[in-house]
């Protein structure tokens, strides 16, 4: 997929909040004015009450800000922003991947992240989208063990958008090349008899064509979420995560032995075969209550549902290819994909502080439960090494494609 080069027009649209307003009179002075300040602040989970500078790692946040003055739309995008993370292959755009300091970890499989500390790379759900993040964390090095499941180069934590107890709304829409149309929106608002119930909406939908003949995405995502504030010392929040995207197969163009290339926007797979479908439904569930101002409870419980489905012709390998004997037919298979995962996490964790005499000690202890579940079925057809029914004249790929 393309970053878009053109803007078209962005709108934003907020709603204030409505309030009575009186004629203020100014204070004699026998009164006194006292300010009324409201702090609304919820401690991150699984990260300790440390500063930046109080850590022994190198750690780098990647805010909402950034991202949007950087045009990045997915989770490639935004790594990119990043020196200690490097592009991996990515199963022709089906799924981030990515290496963090040199180690990629499984290539067949999407590389994991977080999402507010939940494993959440698990399973073929597509690219994700950052239409719901506030903010991308590259936390370096072994404090990835932490969160359970990473790589020895560290891992990403992706930080998404809550409620803010606040009433507002933005509306933005992006026209691009190769007619990349992108629609987002953001709607907050309150609830309940003392606005103790702060409600969110998130969401998107893309399409777009690409540089590659006959290749088209469509994306849809869906981010709602709720915070209750059961008391000054206990509140919960809820999210949910629905996407919705159709990629085809897009593994690239062919290339001779002598570096002779077909042109770049040749599709060597074929259109036919229909886009791979990706379906997430995810769910996580937090509760924080602070027995004082030094001690804390955290928990949380995430589960996601993940399918990925679709045909794909695919090159074959080099011992059954006739492309390295003409350098015009490439001799393709055919593979039916049906994969779905279902995951469970439960995390817990106690974190607090105290003093022995002149020393400051912060304590954090935690646990975690997972549960993966994988279920895939795949079917090939793969002819000889004969030219047969799939494979494809590089030099006149419309002859081939239906």
């Amino acid at each position: 997929m393309s970053k878009p080069v053109a803007l078209a027009f962005a709108a934003a649209l907020t709603i204030p909040y409505a309030a009575p307003v009186a004629a203020e009179t100014a204070p004699t002075s026998d009164e006194r004015v006292v300010e009324e300040v409201f702090v609304i602040g919820k401690r991150r989970a699984y990260q300790g009450n440390f500063d930046s500078l109080e850590k022994p790692s190198a750690d780098q946040t990647i805010a909402e800000d950034l991202l949007r003055e950087a045009g990045a739309i997915n989770l490639n995008d935004a790594l990119d922003l990043s020196a200690s993370v490097a592009r991996q292959n990515n199963f022709g755009g089906l799924w981030n991947a990515f290496s963090v300091r040199g180690f990629a970890g499984d290539i067949n499989l999407p590389s994991g992240f977080l999402v507010n500390g939940f494993n959440a790379g698990r399973g073929f759900a597509g690219p994700r989208d950052l239409a719901g993040i506030e903010s991308v964390e590259v936390l370096k090095g072994p404090r990835s063990a932490l969160f359970g499941r990473g790589e020895p180069g560290g891992t990403v934590n992706l930080v998404t958008k809550r409620p803010q107890f606040e009433r507002t709304g933005n509306l933005r829409a992006t026209y691009g090349r190769w007619d990349q149309m992108r629609f987002e929106g953001d709607v907050q608002t309150t609830a309940g008899t003392n606005d103790e119930l702060g409600l969110r909406m998130v969401g998107f939908y893309e399409d777009a064509e690409s540089f590659r003949d006959t290749v088209e995405t469509e994306r849809l995502g869906l981010y709602p979420s709720i915070t209750w504030d059961v008391s000054d010392a206990t509140s919960v929040t809820y999210e949910l995560e629905f996407t919705e995207q159709e990629i085809p197969f897009d593994r690239g163009v062919a290339y001779s032995e002598d570096f002779g290339f077909t042109p770049r926007e040749t599709f060597v797979g074929e259109p036919g075969d229909g886009p791979i479908e990706t379906e997430v439904l995810g769910h996580q569930l937090e509760a924080q209550h602070n027995f004082s101002d030094n001690w804390s409870l955290l928990a949380g419980l995430g589960y996601r549902d993940t399918s990925f489905e679709g045909n794909a012709s695919e090159t074959n390998f080099g011992g059954r290819q006739t492309y390295f004997l003409d350098g015009r037919t490439l001799s393709r298979f055919f593979r039916y994909r049906n994969f779905e995962s279902d995951y469970l996490v439960a995390r817990i964790e106690v974190a607090g502080e105290f003093n022995t005499g002149s020393l400051r000690h912060r304590l954090l202890v935690g646990g975690d439960y997972d549960r993966f579940e994988l279920d895939w079925f795949i079917l090939r057809y793969r002819p000889g090494w004969f030219p047969g029914t799939t494979d494809i004249n590089t030099l006149d790929p419309a002859e081939y494609l239906f």
